[in-house]
């Protein structure tokens, strides 16, 4: 009877694992993304000093179109997408000052690379310069990463359980 609890948890745990590892397998391709243009869109350039700008009427793919069709932009690019280094010549921790360029979509601090995050009509986006442990807290958001880790990890410690299950059964 025990075996087969077991079994079954194992079972169930490799479904979980294997599940959220195809979730994973189908991103969209940035072929798909730029093929659609959101209309409407709004762009704030918020300096941190009382000067912003705002721009209305855009349109474009992602947060980091519109912001590079209103502005100048450096940026470095890594493996997970462009991580903007300064806006109009106003550079990330100028003079050790601890700001950094953040930005926000419908009033919401963003999860992603900025050239990553899809824009959808009518969105309204913020960019501030500001030092982090002054922003809104974002709620970190469960991606198919997570839950493949909280499967793995699962999916090993069921392995454990049988394990000790069956040198205990052993030991009897």
């Amino acid at each position: 009877m025990i075996r087969q609890v077991l079994l079954g948890l194992l079972v169930i745990s490799l479904f979980c694992l294997i599940g959220n590892t195809s979730a994973q397998a189908s991103p969209i391709s940035n072929a798909t993304i730029h093929e659609v243009f959101a209309v409407n869109l709004e762009l704030t350039i918020n300096y941190g000093n009382s000067t912003q700008q705002v721009y209305s009427s855009l349109s474009g793919n992602t947060v980091f179109d519109i912001l590079n069709q209103t502005s100048t932009v450096t940026f470095t690019q890594f493996a997970y997408g462009k991580f903007v280094t300064s806006i109009n010549d106003v550079e990330n921790n100028a003079n050790g000052n601890g700001y950094y360029w953040q930005y926000w979509v419908n009033d919401e601090l963003a999860p992603v690379a900025a050239d990553n995050h899809v824009l959808s009509d009518s969105d309204r986006v913020l960019w501030k310069y500001c030092a982090p442990e002054d922003t809104p807290t974002a709620t970190p958001t469960l991606g198919p990463e997570l839950w493949l880790g909280a499967g793995v990890i699962g999916t090993v410690g069921i392995i454990v359980v049988i394990a000790a299950s069956v040198i205990y059964l052993k030991m009897r």
